[in-house]
């Protein structure tokens, strides 16, 4: 079944700082569940793979920058919503360069550790940078996120 709706870009209440798009149904009334739940959405006319994720607030979509590039919107303005469960295993795939470099850090079995809808967003935010030095800057900080989050397990 496919939810549609407007919704306005917020901030997500919380220690992270996200713009996020709320969904207005009950996820535990519609999709049986009150975890995440993979989608297929279209925003404004653009369509994506995306996450429906849970919160205190309800449920939200990250209005993250791969959506923002594409619909052009601010915190704050109304967006058009087509939402649909998807239905069938997703895969991440993380591109041969990004893998090499990883292995090579020592990073890529941390990175692949993680949620597929981090993977996703840490990858599209690489893919989305116009300058190869602006990729390799932004490849740069999560290898350095990745080996202090593995320093940081070690002490646990």
């Amino acid at each position: 079944m496919v939810y549609e709706f407007d919704s306005e870009i917020k901030r997500l209440d919380g220690k992270i700082k996200w713009n996020v798009i709320y969904f207005p149904y009950s996820a535990k009334e519609v999709f049986h569940t009150n975890g995440k739940v993979p989608v297929q959405i279209v925003v404004d006319g653009h369509e994506f793979e995306h996450t429906l994720l849970p919160s205190k607030n309800g449920h939200y979509l990250v209005y993250n920058e791969r959506i923002r590039s594409s619909v052009q919107k601010q915190l704050g303005d109304q967006l058009h919503v087509s939402l649909q469960k998807c239905e069938t295993n997703r895969t991440v795939a993380v591109p041969d360069y990004l893998t090499a470099i990883l292995e090579e850090q020592r990073g890529l079995n941390a990175f692949l550790r993680q949620p597929d809808y981090l993977k996703r967003e840490q990858i599209n935010f690489i893919e989305a940078a116009k300058k190869e030095e602006t990729k390799n800057n932004r490849i740069q900080a999560l290898i350095h996120k990745l080996n202090a989050a593995a320093v940081e397990d070690e002490i646990r």
